[in-house]
């Protein structure tokens, strides 16, 4: 049996060839390999869950390069957090300078809290005061201050005065405070209050005036569901008390007939009944019986303000009406 025998040069070329092999088995036994064994120096990959640098394991040659590296690459990774901490810290400086500022503002408004008062506060109270203890012209004078000023209670004083000059049956003078209210609510409830001002005076002088202003609100104002209906009704008393029967009537027919909300409806009944008994031409006492049945009929089992109240009256008349033969 013969044996292969290798030449010496062949041998020579076969162990130069497996030398890099064995020596890399040696070298490398017990560490991981890495898929980076080509590249020279170590890389720092980010985790994208936690932001933290860790460090790829690599083999090299050149241990001191590679410890050198590491230093650095740590050393870039501390500084990193320290950079979030100083724009933390700037934004917080930030923050607290707003709120200083904040403050600061703050303190300014409190300060300047009185240069807000209404300037037609003070007057208007003062009139108001006046008015309690009876003290006409004073109040008058307070009131006439505060609407030469402009905020909220120029309108308000302007109805106040407008009261006071009808109780003086300065109708006129009344009259220009009506026209310088701008709001139409408003403008219309100081129209009533000089008419009935003057209608309060109880001269008959007053009462033509009251008259003549209560006359405008159901003929020149538009249609309010408050004043109107009071309008045709203060005007049907007043004539009531003059006597003037028929014209007083055509007001309290009107008011029942077109203002059936208003609470002024049943006292139309009983004037109307009033009128009725009253002794003129057109007496006519079941006409009034009917009207205090429609007046006791509409406040049963109500509660009547004041001056409104007119049902033990009625029943009376009523029942003075039955017993003429």
């Amino acid at each position: 049996m013969k044996r292969f025998v290798v030449p010496p040069t062949k041998n020579l070329l076969l162990i130069s060839f497996l030398l890099p092999f064995v020596g890399n088995s040696l070298f490398s036994q017990g560490s991981v390999p890495s898929q980076e064994i080509f590249l020279p120096f170590p890389e720092s990959q980010k985790t994208e869950d936690s932001g933290l640098e860790q460090p790829t394991q690599t083999v090299s040659s050149q241990p001191s390069t590679t410890s050198t590296l590491g230093k650095e690459s740590q050393d870039t990774t501390s500084a990193a957090p320290s950079s979030d901490l100083s724009s933390n810290s700037g934004s917080v400086k930030e923050s607290a300078v707003a709120s200083t500022q904040k403050q600061k503002n703050g303190k300014n408004k409190k300060k300047g809290k009185g240069e807000g008062v209404d300037p037609t506060e003070p007057p208007y109270q003062r009139g108001k005061a006046f008015l309690t203890r009876n003290q006409k012209k004073n109040a008058e004078t307070e009131f006439s201050d505060s609407y030469s000023k402009e905020g909220e209670k120029s309108s308000p004083s302007r109805v106040e005065n407008t009261n006071l000059f009808g109780l003086d049956s300065k109708d006129k003078e009344g009259s220009s405070l009506v026209d310088k209210q701008e709001d139409p609510d408003l403008k219309i409830k100081t129209q009533f209050e000089l008419a009935r001002s003057l209608d309060r005076v109880g001269n008959p002088e007053s009462e033509e005036k009251a008259y003549k202003e209560y006359l405008k609100l159901v003929t020149q104002f538009p249609v309010h569901s408050e004043i109107t209906p009071r309008a045709h009704y203060a005007i049907a008393v007043l004539l009531f008390r003059k006597k003037e029967y028929r014209p007083s009537l055509h007001h309290l027919v009107k008011l029942i007939k077109d203002f059936k909300e208003s609470k002024e409806r049943s006292s139309a009944y009983y004037y109307a009944g009033r009128i009725y008994e009253s002794a003129w031409p057109e007496r006519d006492l079941e006409k009034a019986k009917k009207y205090y049945d429609l007046y006791l009929a509409a406040t049963e089992g109500k509660v009547i303000s004041p001056g409104y109240d007119f049902r033990k009256e009625v029943r009376e008349r009523r029942n003075l009406i039955e017993s003429f033969p």
